[in-house]
């Protein structure tokens, strides 16, 4: 099939991988990704354990120049990149969960993405079973019906991917949610400690342990005050997982971060806090620091993400030597 709507830069091609063959997208978002979809990468690397009854409902796409002439993008299902290494973009699509997770090079590809979901959201129904409808309300009656009288649901809710990407995208989505403006965004600076940054281990740091549990709960709750994220509340899970690490001053716990994702390549560094009294003192550079040591010392690459709006971490890290990858965007359109 094929869509015959102008797109700058010329024409793309757009072919779908098997789910249970993803090396093509995956090496794709590690050469072109610049370290920023390293952890997306993991996942869609992960996508051959999908059982094979809803590896239908994954639409994993490549994206490479071609069309044609006159400047159209086409789809092709079945047609491959000759070159991988011509690729300008990669996408995972997934019209039940209207998500989508992209890295698009250029406009032209960020274009062509937005009309694959436009195309394929529009055409894949959503069982009722999966919708909440009003009590005592058909599910026909719940919500108004897509111009094109499909599913009754947005074809597209969540993206995440490059902020360039995703920036590209939206103004092509928006109409199909009816909205001129995200509900929500959220865009991280990723960053990476080079080998050659220096690093030191301190022993003020330690794994969090049993008696704990009153600090770690206060950590809890003040991170979801002040950056609007609720851990998990299993406090005991976390001591047993040796995952989480508090820095001591003088008797007191003045700084904590954890272990948020352990992958082949990298660990991520997360929920880095300085409680409120303890701050401007360097307590959470260092602990930093020592648990940058730590995922070195198990052969792998610290990384941590940083909302852009959070200047002072971002100027912290850069001080202490951790290079910005560039930037991971989150965005929920319809709420």
């Amino acid at each position: 099939m094929s869509d015959t709507e102008p797109s700058a830069g010329g024409g793309v091609s757009i072919a779908r991988l098997p789910v249970d063959k993803p090396q093509m997208a995956v090496d794709f978002l590690h050469a072109r990704g610049g370290g920023v979809m390293d952890l997306i990468a993991h996942f869609w690397a992960r996508l051959p354990q999908t059982p094979p009854l809803s590896r239908g409902d994954l639409h994993l796409l490549v994206a490479s120049p071609g069309g044609g002439d006159n400047g159209s993008t086409y789809i092709e299902q079945a047609v491959l990149p000759a070159d991988p290494g011509a690729m300008t973009g990669a996408m995972l699509y997934v019209p039940k969960a209207h998500r989508a997770d992209v890295l698009a090079a250029d406009a032209a590809t960020a274009g062509a993405f937005a009309r694959y979901i436009a195309r394929v959201g529009a055409i894949t129904p959503v069982p009722v079973a999966e919708a909440v409808a009003p009590s005592g309300v058909a599910m026909e009656e719940a919500a108004p019906k897509k111009q094109n009288g499909s599913d009754n649901k947005t074809a597209i809710d969540f993206l995440t991917g490059t902020a360039e990407s995703i920036e590209a995208m939206i103004p092509h989505l928006l109409p199909m949610v009816h909205k001129r403006t995200p509900a929500r965004q959220i865009v991280n600076h990723v960053m990476q400690l080079p080998a050659e940054a220096a690093a030191q281990s301190d022993p003020c740091v330690r794994p969090a342990k049993e008696g704990d549990n009153a600090v770690l709960n206060r950590w809890r709750n003040m991170y979801k005050q002040e950056r609007g994220i609720l851990f998990d509340a299993d406090v005991d899970a976390w001591v047993q997982s040796g995952r989480v690490f508090v820095y001591e001053a003088d008797g007191n716990i003045v700084a904590l971060a954890k272990f948020d994702l352990e992958l082949t390549r990298l660990v991520e560094i997360g929920g880095v806090f300085t409680f409120p009294e303890f701050r401007r003192r360097g307590y959470g550079g260092r602990l930093v620091n020592d648990l940058a040591v730590r995922i070195r010392g198990l052969g792998k690459m610290p990384t941590l993400q940083v909302d852009t709006q959070n200047d002072p971490a971002h100027h912290l890290y850069q001080h202490l030597g951790w290079a910005t990858m560039g930037q991971l965007a989150r965005v929920w359109l319809t709420g």
